[in-house]
């Protein structure tokens, strides 16, 4: 269930792009008969449909909550600089 659940989230235009290039390199090797090619299209696309990019590593996708109450201004010092 889980790999239903990734290949139907996570579609941004970089995953368009890394599926596209992958059925390229696919469509290609099957066209020219190059084994290898076929191997390496079919594992680009696997990995670019079940995977979420390089952004997410260990389940990071998101920047954290700011919990701190930012409309407390704080006291602020200045200090004079000598002017010329």
């Amino acid at each position: 269930m889980d790999l239903l659940y990734k290949l139907k989230t996570g579609w941004t235009a970089l995953k368009f792009i890394r599926v596209a290039l992958g059925g390229l390199i696919l469509y290609s090797s099957i066209d020219s008969g190059h084994v290898p090619g076929i191997v390496l299209g079919a594992l680009f696309i696997l990995l670019s449909l079940f995977t979420e990019g390089v952004c997410c590593a260990d389940g990071y996708c998101t920047t954290p909550v700011n919990k701190k109450n930012s409309s407390i201004p704080e006291n602020t010092d200045y200090e004079e600089l000598g002017t010329k």
